[in-house]
């Protein structure tokens, strides 16, 4: 196995067990040395990879994220041969609001803290760091061309709508203490929105 190879595996092992060990017992609750300690790596192997546990908060919210959204979105549209482009966006916009309870309550709501706060020290990247949207630009330019919306917006501006929507639902579902479904509000809320463009 090549070095880089090797590097890989163990970053994402530290990954894993991170995340895992944070849903399990709280991000405050868990230390870099708990993390280290069951992922089976030294302490300095850890910060090879990562500065710090917001680190893995913000890869889970980019890579990860990432990574969940495209493999669920294609499970949801393989289930319809004849899907039209709007319930494909849907679909796309209903992975990301699963990823939230994938994720699970912490991990959003201090997603939302450390990119935000990432914001205001410099620029964040956020929207380059998603590159799993570009599905979602791709869909939209597709709805474009085949008349399936009956908006003047642009492609940029529909992607914009509908990306706030999302991260204002995780957001709401965050201040309200993951006091409501998220996907079934998303799938009903996104339908509506859909309907109007």
């Amino acid at each position: 196995m090549l070095r880089k190879e090797k590097a890989a595996l163990t970053k994402n092992k530290v990954f894993e067990t991170a995340t895992e060990l944070i849903k399990e017992k709280g991000y405050d609750n868990v230390t870099v040395s708990e993390i280290c300690k069951k992922a089976g790596v030294a302490k300095g192997t850890f910060y090879v990879h990562y500065k710090s546990k917001e680190d893995i908060i913000k890869e889970s919210y980019y890579s990860d994220m990432g990574q969940f959204v495209l493999k669920e979105y294609k499970k949801l549209i393989s289930q319809d041969e004849n899907i039209r482009i709007k319930d494909k966006i849907q679909k796309f916009l209903i992975a990301e609001l699963m990823f939230s309870n994938h994720a699970g309550y912490e991990m959003t709501c201090r997603a939302y803290v450390t990119n935000l706060a990432e914001c205001i020290s410099q620029d964040s990247k956020h929207f380059e760091r998603r590159g799993f949207t570009k599905e979602l630009k791709e869909l939209i330019l597709e709805g474009i061309h085949q008349k399936e919306f009956h908006t003047k917006q642009t492609e940029e501006d529909i992607f914009l709508y509908l990306e706030s929507f999302v991260r204002g639902l995780m957001a709401s579902w965050c201040f309200s203490n993951a006091g409501f479904d998220i996907v079934k509000k998303g799938e009903t809320y996104t339908r509506e929105i859909l309907k109007k463009l």
